[in-house]
C-alpha cells in the first residue's frame, strides 16, 4: 500500500513577523493588565489610608480647639494675676487686698492640657511604602509638615511645658492644694481638709505673705505666663496645617 506524505509549505518571513507581533502583544497586554490591577490595588489602599488620616485629623482638630480654649482661659487668668501683682508692687492696693483678690481667682495653678496628635494612620501609610506612591504636591508636602515637623514640635514642647508647670505648682503650692481638696472627698474632721480652710491658713503664713511681695514670685509667674504663649504658637501652627490637610483630603477623596 502506497503511503502519501503531505509536504508542508514553508512559512515566509511575513508570517514569522506576524506571529512574533501577536506573541509580543499578548505578553505586553498581560503585563499591562497586571500593572493596571496592581496600580488599582495601590490606589485603593491609598484611598483607604486617606480616609483613615482624615478621620484622625478631624479628631485632632477638635482636640486642638479644646487645648487652645484651655490655653486662652489660662492666659486670661494670668493676665489678672499680672495686674494684681503690678498694683501691689506699685502700692496701688494693699497686701490684704492682694490676698483677698488671690482668694477669688479659681485654679491659681499652672494648669493646662497638652496636645497629643494621633499619627497611627500616617505611620501605616509610611510603613507600608504607600507614601512614596503619593503624587508630589501640596498634600504630600503638608502631610510631611504636619506629622514630621508640627507633630514633633508638639511632642517636644509637651514634656517641657509639663515640667514648667510642675516647677510653678511646687513653688506656689496653694492653688494645687486647694484644687486637690475640691476634687477629693476628705473627712470634715480636720480644718485643713476643707479647701477654703486650707487656703485661709496658707495665706496667713508669713512665708506666703513674703512670697507674694517678692520679685522672685513675679518672675516665676512671668516665666510660666510667657511659656503659655510659646506653647500656643505651636498649637496655632499645628492648627493651620491640620486645617490645610483636611481641605486637601476632602478635595481628593473620591
Amino acid at each position: 500500500m502506497e503511503v502519501h506524505h503531505h509536504s508542508h509549505k514553508p512559512k515566509n518571513w511575513k508570517e514569522y513577523i506576524t506571529e512574533f507581533i501577536m506573541l509580543f502583544a499578548a505578553v505586553t497586554l498581560g503585563f499591562l493588565a497586571e500593572n493596571l490591577r496592581e496600580h488599582q490595588v495601590i490606589n485603593h489602599k491609598i484611598e483607604q489610608n486617606k480616609i483613615a488620616i482624615l478621620k484622625d485629623l478631624l479628631a485632632d482638630s477638635i482636640e486642638i480647639e479644646h487645648v487652645l480654649a484651655v490655653e486662652d482661659s489660662c492666659i486670661l487668668r494670668f493676665n489678672k494675676i499680672n495686674n494684681l501683682l503690678y498694683l501691689a508692687k506699685t502700692n496701688k492696693i494693699s497686701q490684704a487686698q492682694l490676698i483677698d483678690s488671690f482668694k477669688t481667682i479659681p485654679k491659681l495653678i499652672a494648669y493646662s492640657t497638652t496636645l497629643y496628635v494621633n499619627n497611627s494612620s500616617f505611620k501605616n501609610l509610611q510603613s507600608s511604602g504607600l507614601l512614596g506612591n503619593l503624587e508630589e504636591g501640596d498634600l504630600k508636602d503638608t502631610l510631611a509638615t504636619y506629622y514630621e515637623v508640627d507633630f514633633k514640635a508638639i511632642e517636644a514642647t509637651n514634656e517641657f511645658f509639663d515640667q514648667v508647670g510642675t516647677v510653678f505648682n511646687n513653688y506656689y503650692p496653694i492653688g494645687i492644694g486647694k484644687l486637690i481638696r475640691e476634687k477629693q472627698n476628705f473627712s470634715n474632721e480636720y480644718v485643713l481638709n476643707d479647701p477654703d480652710g486650707f487656703q485661709n491658713f496658707m495665706f496667713d503664713l508669713d512665708k506666703t505673705k513674703n512670697l507674694l511681695r517678692s520679685d522672685e514670685f513675679i518672675y516665676e509667674v512671668q516665666k510660666y505666663y510667657n511659656y503659655l504663649f510659646v506653647y500656643r504658637t505651636n498649637l496655632k501652627r499645628a492648627k493651620k496645617s491640620n486645617d490645610a490637610l483636611i481641605r486637601l483630603l476632602r478635595s481628593e477623596i473620591k
